[in-house]
């Protein structure tokens, strides 16, 4: 448990990282983009979240990659998986398992860690047992809570690739507690910042490539540049964060 009062965690997405023989996804080094974003990083975070496709082909040689470039970035480094990872052997690499970890970061805050991964989907899907254990353990938190998963429960594109099939049932499990302040994602490749019913939902960029959507093709790469999100989870439940990109960084 970290004992300070403002938590630095940093949240690292879609990764895409691929063995060293494998081709490269989206024409991207994306071992380079993330050693990039990474590098442009202001200080050192107490906690690193990976949500979601780490690997682009879920391979153990592209996890080892992973957690080489990782493992000393914080502290504490946590992961859940995407439609691209292998769970097992994302799991067997990192650490790390089952579809809901529970994270004690501080005596305020708690970092709750959902699998959206459906099987053999781009989209997503929230077990009904895994929303039963959600709604068990946000019941029982008397702290504030970040819920992390890899597809967004409230998606900013309307293609049904782009977040999770059961999102109404999702929300409604996270919107019935008071402590759950935010809900972080990936999966778009886009940044946003939303708010609906006294939640926050936060989309984080890629940490390979930003992408387009809507348009011909439906997904497509922009001239935006590999970027993460550092945030700071305040005492008093309020959070903050910077986008730290490869070159740049800006305040949100």
């Amino acid at each position: 448990m970290i004992r300070r009062r403002a938590i630095r965690l940093a949240q690292l997405s879609d990764l895409h990282l691929v063995g060293e023989t494998a081709a490269l996804p989206f024409g991207q080094d994306t071992a380079a983009s993330l050693a990039a974003v990474v590098e442009a990083f202001p200080a050192r975070p107490d906690v690193v979240v990976m949500s979601g496709d780490l690997a682009d082909d879920g391979s153990i040689d592209a996890y080892r990659r992973i957690r080489a470039m990782t493992a000393d970035l914080a502290d504490e480094v946590h992961s859940v998986p995407g439609n691209h990872d292998d769970p097992a052997a994302m799991y067997e690499v990192l650490g790390g398992r089952d579809d809901l970890g529970l994270v004690s970061l501080s005596r305020s805050w708690t970092m709750l860690l959902v699998s959206s991964q459906w099987a053999g989907h781009d989209a997503g899907h929230v077990a009904p047992e895994t929303l039963a254990a959600l709604d068990e353990t946000l019941a029982r938190r008397h702290r504030h809570v970040i819920v992390c998963m890899h597809h967004p429960p409230a998606s900013t594109c309307d293609d049904p690739y782009c977040g999770i099939v059961n999102a109404a049932e999702t929300r409604r499990v996270l919107h019935r507690h008071q402590r759950d302040r935010a809900v972080l994602s990936g999966h778009l490749h886009r940044a946003f910042d939303n708010s609906r019913d006294g939640i926050r939902f936060l989309g984080a960029p890629s940490t390979c490539c930003q992408l387009t959507h809507g348009g011909v093709p439906h997904f497509a790469p922009t001239s935006a540049p590999p970027a993460a999100r550092l945030f700071d989870l305040h005492g008093d439940g309020a959070i903050t964060y910077q986008t730290v990109s490869a070159r740049f960084a800006h305040a949100g």
